[in-house]
C-alpha cells in the first residue's frame, strides 16, 4: 500500500523509529511490561537497588519476604490500578506475576507473594521517612535530565506547587493525631462531627504537565485530640473551656518549608500557592531561602495590598494589554514595585473570557511586556497539584481516599507509596511510543498493564532490551 502523501515530515519523522509489528504488539499489550521496566531503568536506574536498601523494621527471624518485593507489589498495584489490598492479594496470586517479580528484583528462590496482611502488618512499623528518602533520589534523577531543562521559570527556577488535601475521613474519632470538624444548627447544637488526614504536599512541574511529589508533611495534631463525647458535647463551647488548637495547612507550610529546605539546600525554586498563603511569614520564610514565589492573590487576603494594586493600576495605563484569539479575549494588567511591610510586590491580573473569575497573582519577580503572560501561565498551573496531582491519584487508578490500612502509620506508607507509583506511571502515561488509543482511558491502560504482567513471562531478552539504552520521548 503506498504511504500517505499528505503525511507530515514531522509525523513521518517522530514515528519512523518504531515499525508497524512493534506497534500492533504494543497496541495488544505483549510490551507494555518491557515498556514499564525501560521507563524505570532509564529515568530512575537504581530504584529497584534502592528498594532493597530501604530499613526493614521486621525481625529478620520471622520474615519471609525482602522488603523490596513488599514494597514493589504495592508501588505495582498502585500502578496497575487495583483498589484494595485484598484485590492486590487476588490480582497477584498467579505464576507469572511470582516469576516476573522475583525476576525483576533478582530473588530466583520467591514461590509466592506476600498476603496483604503481610504488607499491611509490615507497613505499621515502617519509618515513612525511608520512602521520603527514596522520593528524593528520584527526584535529583530527573532534576538531572537534560529532558527537563526547559521546565525552569524563567530559565532559572524549578517551579514547585504547594497545596493540601484530605486523604480520609471517618464518622468516629480515628486516632489521636485525627483532625476533626463540628457542625452545628442554627441553635448552635453540635449536629456532626467529622474526623479526618489531611497531608500537604510539594509538587515538582516537569515538561509543563507533569507533577511529582519533591515534599510531603502530614498536617495532623500532634497531641491528642479530646474523646468524641466532648466533642459532641455543648460544653466544649463554654467560654472557660480550653479548646484543641489544631494543626492546619499554613502551620504545616512553615514544617514543609523548613524539610524542603533541608532536602535540597541549593535548589533554586520558585513556590507557586493559592491565595491562602499571601502573608508576611510566607513571604519572609521564601526570602531567607532564597525562593522565588508566584501566589494566587484576592483583595480580602491583603487589603492594603489590594488598594495599593487598583490605585497603581490606573496610572499606568500601558501596562493594559488585551489580546483577542479566535475564540476568546485575554485581558492583562501588570504593576510592580508596590510596597508591603518592607516586601516589593508585583501584581498581574489576567481575565480570560472562557473563565467567570479574574485571575490576580502576586510574585517578587519583575513583570514587563515580555514576560507578563508567561507569568500568569506560571500562576495558573497551580491548579495542576489539583487536576494532574491529587485528582489523578484519587479518580483515575490509585485510589488516593481508600484506606488500605486503618494504622495512621500504614496510612502515610500507603500515600507515600502512591506518589512513587505515580511518578513513574506518569512517565509511561506521556511516553510518546504508546499508542493514543491505549491511552484513552488512563484506568483502562494500567489496567492492561496489569494483564501484560499475568499475560508473559520476563525472559533474558526482554531484561536485555529494558537494559539498552534508548530513547524515550514524553509526548
Amino acid at each position: 500500500m503506498e504511504r500517505n502523501p499528505s503525511a507530515s515530515k514531522e509525523n513521518i519523522k517522530k514515528t519512523s523509529w518504531l515499525s508497524r509489528a512493534e506497534r500492533r504488539r504494543l497496541l495488544h499489550g505483549n510490551r507494555l511490561a518491557q515498556e514499564l521496566l525501560s521507563i524505570i531503568k532509564a529515568y530512575f536506574p537504581e530504584f529497584l537497588y534502592q528498594l532493597t536498601r530501604v530499613k526493614d523494621p521486621r525481625s529478620k527471624n520471622y520474615t519471609t519476604y525482602d522488603i523490596s518485593v513488599l514494597l514493589l507489589v504495592r508501588i505495582l498495584s498502585a500502578i496497575f490500578s487495583i483498589d484494595s489490598m485484598q484485590m492486590t492479594t487476588y490480582e497477584f496470586n498467579d505464576d507469572n506475576m511470582i516469576q516476573n517479580i522475583g525476576a525483576i528484583l533478582k530473588q530466583d528462590d520467591l514461590i509466592e507473594l506476600p498476603h496483604h496482611d503481610t504488607i499491611n502488618n509490615c507497613f505499621r512499623e515502617l519509618g515513612p521517612s525511608e520512602l521520603e528518602e527514596l522520593i528524593h533520589k528520584m527526584i535529583e534523577r530527573l532534576l538531572r535530565r537534560n529532558t527537563f531543562k526547559n521546565s525552569r521559570v524563567r530559565g532559572t527556577s524549578w517551579q514547585i506547587l504547594i497545596d493540601g488535601t484530605e486523604l480520609a475521613s471517618f464518622k468516629h474519632r480515628h486516632c489521636d493525631h485525627c483532625m476533626f470538624k463540628r457542625y452545628k444548627n442554627k441553635k448552635g447544637e453540635v449536629r456532626r462531627v467529622e474526623f479526618y488526614h489531611s497531608v500537604l504536599e510539594a509538587k515538582l512541574v516537569l515538561n509543563g504537565k507533569l507533577v511529582f511529589s519533591i515534599c510531603t508533611v502530614f498536617i495532623e495534631n500532634e497531641d491528642p485530640i479530646p474523646d468524641e463525647a466532648e466533642l459532641w458535647s455543648s460544653g466544649y463551647d463554654e467560654p472557660g473551656m480550653e479548646k484543641k488548637k489544631q494543626d492546619n495547612e499554613l502551620k504545616a507550610f512553615y514544617r514543609l518549608a523548613a524539610k524542603l529546605k533541608a532536602a535540597y539546600p541549593h535548589l533554586p525554586i520558585c513556590i507557586t500557592t493559592d491565595s491562602l498563603y499571601p502573608c508576611r511569614q510566607v513571604f519572609e520564610t521564601c526570602r531567607e531561602n532564597g525562593w522565588h514565589y508566584i501566589m494566587r492573590f484576592k483583595d480580602g487576603a491583603i487589603p492594603t495590598l489590594g488598594k495599593k494594586y487598583r490605585l497603581e493600576s490606573v496610572k499606568h495605563p500601558e501596562q493594559y494589554i488585551i489580546k483577542i484569539m479566535p475564540d476568546k479575549r485575554m485581558d492583562y494588567c501588570y504593576v510592580n514595585g508596590l510596597d508591603y511591610d518592607e516586601f516589593t510586590i508585583n501584581v498581574v491580573e489576567c481575565i480570560d473570557s472562557d473563565v467567570d473569575y479574574p485571575f490576580i497573582f502576586i510574585t517578587d519577580l519583575p513583570i514587563d511586556m515580555n514576560n507578563y503572560a508567561e507569568t500568569v501561565e506560571y500562576g495558573r498551573r497551580r491548579w495542576k497539584i489539583e487536576n494532574e496531582g491529587f485528582k489523578s491519584q484519587k479518580r483515575h487508578g490509585y485510589n488516593l481516599k481508600h484506606v488500605f490500612c486503618k494504622d495512621y502509620n500504614a496510612m502515610k506508607v500507603h500515600y507515600l507509596l502512591i506518589q512513587i507509583a505515580h511518578a513513574i506511571g506518569q512517565l509511561i502515561d506521556h511516553l510518546s511510543i504508546i499508542p493514543e488509543k491505549i491511552r484513552a482511558s488512563l484506568k483502562k491502560f494500567h489496567e492492561s498493564l496489569l494483564k501484560s504482567f499475568r499475560k508473559q513471562l520476563l525472559t533474558d531478552e526482554d531484561f536485555v532490551y529494558i537494559s539498552e539504552k534508548k530513547k524515550l520521548r514524553l509526548d
